[in-house]
């Protein structure tokens, strides 16, 4: 392969990586499309510019996009019945970021499909929001994970139900 050549495909290359990648643009207006009622999408793409162990998060592929919505609409509704604001403190997770946060973190993660979400309420303890989340999956609003931890909360939307 010839120097031209090579310098050629080397940009197609960086080219289709380029174009594969989510830009910030269009997961923002497909966010906002989501109408939520309590979290503008900055809220949510904050997330991915986060750093940890010297690896930077990133946006979600596009392919995983439809897979946050259902957790995003658990949270709306928790903060609409609860009236107190929330705090969203992981969303989705780099397979790479998902390794550097370190043994906290579950190799299979529902953050890695972008089905997860952790957060905190404004004078209410991980517990207390996480006994809120699991009436309302008792009573049928969703399948899913719930977790407590001594300073959030999970839920996510994997499809079968799972607590710990």
């Amino acid at each position: 392969m010839s120097k031209t050549e090579k310098s050629c495909a080397t940009r197609l290359l960086r080219f289709f990586r380029k174009m594969s990648e989510p830009d910030l643009e269009s997961y923002t207006a497909y966010l906002r499309g989501l109408r939520l009622r309590y979290f503008h999408p900055d809220e949510v793409t904050s997330y991915a510019t986060r750093e940890r162990g010297g690896v930077t998060n990133s946006l979600p592929p596009e392919e995983l996009w439809d897979n946050l919505p259902p957790t995003l609409w658990i949270v709306d509704a928790l903060r609409h019945y609860l009236k107190k604001p929330i705090t969203l403190t992981s969303i989705y997770r780099s397979p790479a970021y998902n390794k550097a946060i370190g043994s906290g973190a579950a190799t299979k993660s529902q953050h890695i499909r972008n089905a997860a979400i952790d957060f905190q309420i404004k004078g209410m303890s991980p517990h207390a929001a996480y006994i809120q989340l699991k009436r309302m999956r008792d009573g049928g609003a969703f399948l899913g994970g719930l977790g407590s931890y001594s300073t959030f909360c999970h839920v996510d939307t994997r499809g079968a139900n799972a607590t710990w």
